[in-house]
């Protein structure tokens, strides 16, 4: 990948371009070819003669399309980071809170309209997962996009919905964020690893998530007798997110001992 002062959202999304519409029948060859072989193998383990050699082209011609191996690895990498580490299409996920109809199964919930039909490559995202715990410049560049093509804006988006009151007044926002992009990134780990075989329909999967996330699984809040904590409590640990507040325990009823009538 480019290092940090020319990796931008821009040159990943130019990349998805080219990536889903190759110029020519042998840059797709070659991407099909390079596709294959960095998900079987990882980047470490694929050569780019071996990529050329698959794709039926020589080294030389590979190199016209690409100037150099991280040239193609990075068009081949750039829509899965782009549809998992870069999502920033907000719509649904506020039409979901507001009651609105979800999205169509032609798109996830948190993926960018534009990319909504690029189908995740279950070995290809296993490459990128590995790559990122050897690359560090690679892991800082996009940690740096992420800071700002993901959280900045998704932080700014529920902070108007908590606003408008589509979210509960005590909710923690950063939390909130955190756990949406830990369903997104969660799921792809669990689609690529470890139930790659299964057949997955990423729209439906994450909407039923999401749904999950925002709207709670019980079916009714639960209800302690002795209640709440006095407003004294309540006062010092008001800072606390909703998975960190307890309620007191219940206090143990008396029992009442009927006396029996003698005759």
């Amino acid at each position: 990948m480019p290092n940090a002062e020319s990796l931008t959202l821009h040159n990943i999304e130019r990349e998805t371009d080219r990536f889903l519409m190759p110029a020519t029948e042998k840059e797709r060859d070659i991407l099909k070819a390079a596709s294959d072989l960095l998900g079987e193998r990882g980047v470490a383990g694929t050569t780019t003669a071996e990529i050329a050699k698959r794709a039926g082209v020589t080294e030389r011609t590979l190199f016209r399309y690409f100037p150099s191996k991280r040239d193609l690895v990075r068009r081949v990498f750039a829509p899965t980071i782009l549809r998992t580490i870069l999502t920033r299409e907000w719509k649904p996920l506020g039409a979901l809170l507001d009651g609105s109809p979800a999205v169509g199964r032609n798109g996830s919930m948190f993926v960018s309209e534009r990319f909504a039909g690029i189908a995740t490559n279950p070995p290809v995202a296993r490459a990128l997962f590995g790559e990122l715990t050897h690359d560090s410049t690679l892991r800082n560049d996009l940690a740096r996009l992420w800071l700002q093509h993901f959280w900045h804006p998704m932080l700014a988006t529920v902070t108007r919905l908590k606003a408008k009151g589509a979210l509960r007044k005590d909710v923690d926002l950063e939390a909130l964020v955190w756990a949406i992009d830990c369903l997104n990134i969660g799921y792809l780990f669990l689609s690529s690893i470890h139930a790659a075989d299964r057949k997955w329909d990423e729209a439906t999967e994450l909407e039923k998530m999401a749904d999950i996330l925002l709207h709670g699984s019980a079916s009714a809040p639960r209800r302690v007798a002795g209640r709440r904590r006095s407003a004294k409590v309540r006062q010092r640990n008001g800072n606390r997110t909703l998975f960190t507040q307890q309620l007191e325990p219940r206090k143990p009823r008396r029992k009442v001992e009927r006396r029996r009538n003698r005759h």
